[in-house]
Formats: C-alpha cells, structure tokens, sequence
C-alpha cells in the first residue's frame, strides 16, 4: 500500500472512531452534569470507560496529526519547512496522548 493510500486509510479510521467515540463521550458528560465530583470519578474511572477514553484520546490526537500533516503537504512548498512543523506537530500531539494516558491511570487507580 503506498503511503498516500495509508495516510488516507488510517485518517478515515480515526474518523470513525471519533464518531462513535465523542458522542458516547459528550453524552456521559451531559448525565454527569450536575454529579459531584466522586460521581464523575466513579464513572469515569472504571477499566471500560478508561479503555474506550484512551482509544478516543489516542485516535484524537492521532487524527489531528494526520490531519495537519496532510495540510502541510497541501500548502507548504518547501520541503524543510514541511518536516520541521510535522516533527513539531508530532512531538507536541505525542506529549499530549502521553500526559493524557498518564491522567486516564491516575483516573483508573482513583475509581476503583
């Protein structure tokens, strides 16, 4: 598979997931909306709901990346200038998916 052919792939994968993801997301944060703050914990700090919240944080981030880097080969004529803002985009998207996982384990360990 060439490498376009992947990107796209990959990008339309997120997509999905992101549709079922943010919704089931928005809609738990819609019923918690006037719970308390260990309500919120226990909900949200089960192995399910931390599982499905890591895969809907990582693909996020993940899709964001794909995202601006298919912007940055669209609209960025100088090759140099293409690798240093998609090196920084993929280091600033890898801290965040890393500081989010860490919070998603720190929720886990909270909620039970």
């Amino acid at each position: 598979m060439k490498s376009f052919t992947h990107h796209y792939v990959l990008q339309r994968i997120t997509a999905c997931l992101l549709l079922v993801l943010v919704p089931w997301f928005l809609w738990n944060l819609f019923c918690l909306r006037d719970a308390g703050y260990q309500a919120i914990v226990k909900n949200f700090g089960n192995s399910y709901s931390v599982a499905l919240l890591f895969v809907m944080l990582t693909s996020g981030f993940y899709h964001g990346y794909l995202g601006i880097q298919t912007i940055c080969l669209d609209y960025l004529p100088n090759p140099k200038m293409r690798t240093i803002i998609s090196f920084m985009v993929g280091t600033i998207f890898i801290f965040l998916s890393v500081s989010g996982t860490f919070c998603l384990i720190r929720l886990n360990t909270l909620g039970h």
